[in-house]
């Protein structure tokens, strides 16, 4: 019989209960006993760029249509019954829901009662797919309409038109949710091919914090999944087509009806195969970069204000991941193209970082205190957790990592500001004719 393992953290006392059941799935419980909610988070290191992998069962690697993993994550809801696994949740006094994104697909829900009757329904609907031609095709008309949607959103189309600059090979240039075109590919043949490779408890990460018993809760989950039959485990063979940091195009546009310019400016990271802290470190050093340049309390801010280049829509945003990273600094402005080379010069002068030490160690602190304040919110401890796990870092550990950061390791980012890595993307309103 497994044996919980217990951890503490006495720096931001926490406790989390380990264990990693025979079928390789890994289940952390945090119990607070000071909340009335719990969390529960089900997730499997799968997401919208998984798509070149060695099926389970097969040798040569294959290539599913885009959006697929969004697909399946919705259609795992749909039980045998007929009935939507979220409305169970809900009767039983549960929240819940779902989100895809690159990596990740993860399913949860929160409640105040009926903890371990949640946890079962959870578990249940996730391990037992049921896919058939006509609810593929059902869901098809659905996803349809919901991309049709994204793409009459201007900062959706401003945030992919960017990546797409950016980015040739990779499936990152691409939707979540794929295209129109991709879904029709998808059969319920290719979502039992994805899920029987990605959706094996080996690949997959339960997380429950919040105010519940801890041996009822590893109990629970032991008699759940010691009544289901999983295939062999096996190591998952995944193909990124990873890239350096020359962007496929320094500019594009589109027009779209709206009534002032969205803007933004992207920097390309190269693929260096980092991975666990030296991840997290580049990360963490590129946020305290970026606030120096760029945040609310930097002259840069205060200037752009003064000559009227932003609006309160701007926004810094930073995605580190394995196989693929970048910058993404954006605006509304009707001086488009004055705020683009404003960005661009202050980004390429970053190949000499002049920050003030006093800057560095202030900013530092700032990451700290916001990291630590966020361990107060469930929802954020679950999703961090599983978003540090599967880059292999230990969420409660990354108090230390930011600690060790010194001033000296902004050196590293340096190289990283280039001509060659920067892409501007707008989009226009359709009335504006540019000279």
């Amino acid at each position: 019989m497994n044996i919980m393992e217990l951890r503490k953290y006495d720096q931001i006392d926490e406790i989390v209960y380990y264990e990693k059941l025979d079928n390789g799935l890994k289940v952390y419980l945090i119990p607070k006993k000071t909340y009335n909610k719990t969390y529960a988070l089900f997730a499997t290191k799968y997401g919208s760029i998984d798509n070149r992998f060695v099926p389970y069962g097969k040798e040569e690697y294959e290539i599913m249509p885009l959006g697929i993993a969004h697909f399946l994550e919705h259609k795992l809801f749909e039980t045998k019954e007929g009935i939507d696994a979220a409305n169970i949740l809900t009767n039983l006094g549960a929240q819940a829901n779902a989100y895809t994104n690159y990596t990740t697909t993860a399913y949860l829900f929160s409640t105040t009662d009926k903890v371990f009757e949640a946890l079962n329904v959870l578990l249940d609907f996730v391990q037992e797919p049921y896919f058939t031609d006509e609810n593929v095709a059902r869901e098809q008309g659905i996803i349809e309409q919901e991309l049709k949607m994204y793409l009459d959103i201007p900062s959706e189309q401003l945030r992919l038109g960017l990546l797409k600059n950016m980015f040739k090979e990779h499936y990152i240039n691409q939707d979540i949710g794929g295209t129109v075109e991709s879904i029709k590919e998808i059969t319920k043949e290719k979502l039992y091919t994805v899920y029987e490779t990605f959706y094996h408890p080996s690949n997959m990460v339960l997380v429950v914090v919040g105010n519940f018993d801890v041996n009822e809760c590893i109990k629970t989950i032991r008699n759940n999944q010691q009544n289901k039959q999983f295939h062999p485990i096996t190591n998952i063979k995944r193909e990124y087509l990873c890239e350096d940091n020359q962007v496929v195009n320094s500019y594009g546009e589109v027009k779209m009806d709206i009534l002032m310019p969205k803007v933004a400016v992207g920097l390309k990271l190269p693929y260096e195969g980092l991975s666990g802290e030296e991840l997290l470190k580049q990360e963490l050093l590129l946020k305290i970069l970026l606030e120096d340049v760029f945040g609310t309390t930097s002259n840069n801010y205060q200037e752009m204000l003064d000559k009227e280049l932003i609006t309160r829509s701007f926004s810094t945003n930073i995605f580190v991941e394995q196989t693929a990273g970048f910058l993404m600094i954006s605006t509304d402005t009707l001086k488009d193209d004055e705020f683009a080379n404003y960005v661009k010069e202050k980004l390429l002068s970053l190949n000499s970082i002049k920050m003030s030490k006093n800057n560095f160690n202030r900013y530092k602190k700032v990451i700290l205190g916001n990291f630590i304040k966020s361990l107060n919110y469930l929802e954020y401890i679950a999703n961090s957790f599983i978003y540090y796990h599967f880059k292999e870092v230990d969420i409660f550990k990354v108090l230390d990592i930011i600690e060790k950061l010194t001033y000296n390791d902004l050196k590293l980012l340096e190289k990283y500001f280039v001509k060659k890595a920067i892409s501007i993307f707008k989009v226009l309103p359709k009335n504006i004719v540019k000279q």
